[in-house]
């Protein structure tokens, strides 16, 4: 049975170069596309001020995080707990490849001393969704609607790395089972958006 990550994390700010840091990851563990029970959430101190328009998108501040470890103290757990598995994301992809949550869990391990990721352990469904639904029905919240999923707490407590990684995971296997209808209908291969990493 095949393990896999479905993960999310909150950032202060959408660029790495701009200096932004990790403030809070997720890791959900999946066995089989079902939930284990396995989780990892931390809080992390970015060593450096959250903006506030960033505070109004996951409610997180500077308080919240003052007492909380930095990155490199929980590098290796994260790390640990990941291993080798697919890590299921879903990130819009912006100008040159930029996808948000590889970028910044990537450059946060090379700065706590780690390799970082191979990028054939990434798996973006967000581009799935793009290819089956067109870009302004791709969001998390557009693809929980689709598949009739209940999304209420999120709709009142805003972004969460949990919350989203939890949604995530509960709709991962039906958009999987969806897209794979799609590729071969299309006939034609999947290059671009990756299902190899996670077959049965």
């Amino acid at each position: 049975m095949q393990r896999e990550i479905v993960l999310d994390i909150e950032a202060t700010g959408f660029l790495t170069e701009e200096g932004h840091r990790i403030v809070e990851v997720t890791a959900v563990e999946i066995k089989g596309r079902k939930l284990t029970g396995r989780e990892l959430h931390v809080l992390v101190n970015p060593d450096r001020d959250i903006p506030a328009d960033s505070t109004r998108v996951h409610g997180i501040t500077n308080k919240k995080v003052a007492d909380k470890p930095f990155f490199a103290a929980i590098a290796k757990e994260l790390r640990d707990f990941i291993g080798d598995s697919p890590i299921i994301i879903t990130c819009r992809t912006k100008e040159n490849n930029y996808v948000l949550d590889v970028a910044f869990l990537n450059m946060e391990m090379k700065m706590a001393g780690f390799a970082p990721y191979k990028d054939s352990q990434w798996v973006n469904v967000r581009r799935w969704s793009e290819a089956m639904f067109g870009d302004d029905n791709a969001s998390l919240d557009r693809v929980l609607d689709h598949y009739k999923i209940d999304r209420s707490e999120r709709d009142k407590k805003g972004h969460s790395a949990t919350l989203d990684a939890r949604l995530l995971a509960v709709v991962y296997p039906k958009l999987l089972a969806d897209y794979r209808k799609f590729v071969e209908k299309q006939k034609k291969p999947d290059v671009i958006h990756r299902i190899k990493p996670s077959q049965p």
